[in-house]
């Protein structure tokens, strides 16, 4: 009776079974790039908005595109890689827009600065000038030696901070954020960055290394840093300049150029430089501004 009911019913009042194998779940595919791509574009967008260290958003951004791309070719992560698309063209464009603001404001604004020399000139006083409306004719004699004269020493007409014209030592030199001061000039000053640290390099042949002693100051509204403001150098007498980064030595006291300073904040100490031997005509230069620059020169003695 059961084998016959089974057969009227056929195979219907059996359970029925899967053909083939067994069936596995996919494993969900990876949005890691996805991911990744929105992330960096989000990063780019941030970094846009700062200054200097916004510029790593022309590297981010476009990684953000291609990565978004790559995403959605896979067909992984599909709103993740739009959005980092999206948000890495913004980078892009942040921060193109910042760095042409950023410029414009620092032209602007250096076109507007005025270098100023700390000096005090005393005006001719009543005999003097009744001197000079005196002996109006020299000798011939006379004459040629002071032309002589005046290819190597500084005369009235020249500008004072200049080449020809150093300042002395102890003066100031200014623009509306900064104000440098040369407080002193050590000229052989290698025994002293020997003793600083042993492992100091000696100063190349035919040049001994030289201790520049600066005050600076800001009096600028926002805070900023002495290496973005001011600079340090030596102009040796045949015109070679010589950068305060051309040689790396540790010194006593030195001065930190990547100190943050705000309104009134002063920065002092040495900076070295290896300056050539003998070169008596040599000079000092302190260089003030970031885009527009303007250059004085100070005496070494």
């Amino acid at each position: 009776m059961t084998d016959q009911y089974y057969q009227q019913q056929g195979n219907s009042a059996y359970p029925q079974h899967y053909q083939g194998g067994p069936h596995y779940p996919q494993p969900p595919q990876s949005k890691a790039l996805g991911i990744a791509s929105m992330v960096i574009g989000i990063v780019a967008i941030v970094l846009g908005f700062i200054p200097l260290i916004g510029l790593l958003s022309f590297i981010l951004g476009p990684a953000a595109i291609v990565l978004g791309i790559l995403a959605l070719a896979n067909k992984t992560g599909q709103a993740q890689a739009i959005t980092g698309i999206v948000t890495g063209a913004l980078g892009l464009i942040t921060v193109s827009i910042g760095t042409w603001l950023f410029g414009a404001a620092m032209s602007s604004f250096e076109e507007e600065t005025t270098g100023s020399v700390t000096q005090t000139v005393e005006p001719e006083g009543p005999e003097e000038s009744e001197e000079s409306e005196v002996n109006t004719e020299e000798p011939a004699d006379v004459e040629d030696e002071q032309a002589a004269g005046d290819e190597s020493e500084p005369t009235e007409t020249d500008e004072v901070g200049t080449r020809a014209n150093p300042l002395a030592i102890g003066e100031t030199v200014s623009n509306r954020d900064w104000e440098v001061t040369v407080n002193s000039v050590t000229r052989d000053a290698g025994d002293q960055i020997a003793g600083e640290n042993q492992f100091n390099d000696p100063a190349p042949e035919g040049t001994t290394y030289a201790l520049i002693n600066v005050s600076i100051s800001y009096s600028g509204d926002a805070s900023q840093t002495p290496l973005f403001g001011t600079g340090i150098a030596y102009v040796s007498g045949t015109g070679e300049t010589i950068d305060e980064f051309d040689q790396y030595v540790v010194v006593p006291d030195p001065l930190d150029s990547m100190r943050e300073l705000y309104n009134g904040g002063t920065e002092q100490g040495n900076v070295a430089i290896a300056i050539p031997n003998d070169d008596e005509d040599g000079a000092v230069r302190i260089r003030l501004g970031f885009v527009s620059t303007e250059d004085y020169f100070f005496k070494t003695e």
